[in-house]
């Protein structure tokens, strides 16, 4: 396969158009060995109007590490993630060309290109308890817990299908120019400014979704979920090059409403690589029409900026389109966890319902902060 048609190698696009096969696309891909930051990364998170919440980060690295991060919500029962999460969230993979697994028993691979995936796990997850100290966010590096520390395990797994609606939202071709140009024109210009654009590209991709299966959990838990339905975004990131300690501070808002409308809308900040506030995002109509996100106002600063305290409630604007959007945010709970090889950011993964235009909505508001200053 030549340069034009593998993402792991190609600075814009794929194609000489931008434009690549959903086939192509959607798969896992072989790290390339001269890339010691690349990754292969897919990520699914889910929702729904009667309490349940799931996060699932599976970011394949060299040398078998994944970066792993596991979230779930189930109602009335409890909150509940992987067991590593509190000291390193990175774990080892088992070697695969075609499947993101974890010894510890998580496993996702692709069905049919943009159409079908598979997630399921058999292992162990612990409670999350928001008041317990023990994860050390103040300083770079995996926590390391005592013994009486660990929170007790319990045996769980699930066998979820992911199914899409509507069409994959393809960063590359179909980010909104107006709002692109708006982040780029706050830069100060330079030849450097263009190169460090070009060298830090990632190919990326969205869709939304149904999550279907059931989920168990043993121990004095002892639940048995039968047929649970969710909306669903997953992504996929090809990349010969990320480190999240180059981050500064990202907000990615990922969630639906109750009339079928789904929603993405982002800022990063990342000064050493070239954009120090990065908007984007889209909207899929509830007659499944792809709208990119062309005005946010929204901004870092105002939010959870100072002490690194993320606010539980905050409001914000957009516009896709012809079409207005005022929204409320309110977070329900969340869980905290350093993430990258180096582990030296942390992210708060925010569970929260969502007032958009006065329709109620479900998902996530992940916000990450990079532990030591710029």
């Amino acid at each position: 396969m030549d340069n034009y048609g593998n993402p792991m190698d190609s600075r814009f696009g794929g194609s000489e158009s931008g434009v690549r096969s959903a086939k192509m696309l959607d798969r896992k891909y072989d790290l390339p060995q001269d890339a010691p930051w690349a990754g292969d990364c897919i990520y699914f998170n889910a929702s729904n109007s009667d309490g349940w919440y799931l996060n699932l980060g599976l970011a394949q690295r060299q040398n078998n590490l994944i970066n792993l991060f596991f979230v779930l919500k189930i109602p009335n029962v409890g909150l509940f993630v992987n067991p590593e999460l509190v000291e390193n969230s990175n774990v080892e993979s088992v070697p695969s060309s075609n499947v993101h697994q974890t010894k510890s028993g998580f496993k996702s691979y692709c069905i049919e290109p943009m159409r079908e995936w598979r997630v399921t796990f058999k292992g162990k997850v612990i409670r999350y308890d928001q008041n317990r100290p023990c994860i050390d966010l103040s300083n770079i590096g995996p926590n390391i817990l005592s013994q009486s520390d660990k929170p007790d395990t319990l045996e769980a797994s699930f066998d979820l299908t992911w199914t899409n609606f509507g069409e994959y939202f393809d960063f590359d071709v179909d980010i909104s120019p107006e709002i692109l140009a708006h982040s780029l024109a706050i830069e100060p210009w330079s030849r450097s400014l263009f190169e460090k654009l070009k060298s830090s590209h990632q190919s990326h991709y969205e869709q939304f979704g149904h999550l279907k299966g059931d989920f168990k959990l043993g121990g004095d838990v002892n639940f048995e979920s039968g047929p649970v339905d969710l909306i669903s975004m997953r992504d996929h990131t090809i990349t010969r090059f990320r480190r999240w300690s180059q981050m500064r501070r990202y907000l990615m808002l990922v969630y639906h409403l109750e009339d079928g409308t789904c929603i993405h809308t982002s800022i990063v900040s990342m000064p050493d690589v070239v954009f120090t506030h990065l908007q984007f995002g889209y909207v899929i109509t509830p007659q499944k029409q792809k709208l990119a996100v062309d005005s946010l106002q929204l901004h870092l600063s105002d939010l959870g900026e100072q002490n690194k305290e993320f606010p539980k409630t905050f409001y914000y604007s957009f516009r896709a389109g012809a079409e207005f959007y005022n929204a409320r945010v309110e977070i329900k709970d969340f869980v905290r966890f350093k993430m990258g090889l180096e582990l030296a950011c942390f992210v708060q993964e925010n569970l929260c319902e969502f007032y958009v235009n006065g329709i109620k909505g479900y998902g996530f508001a992940e916000a990450e902060y990079r532990i030591d200053p710029y």
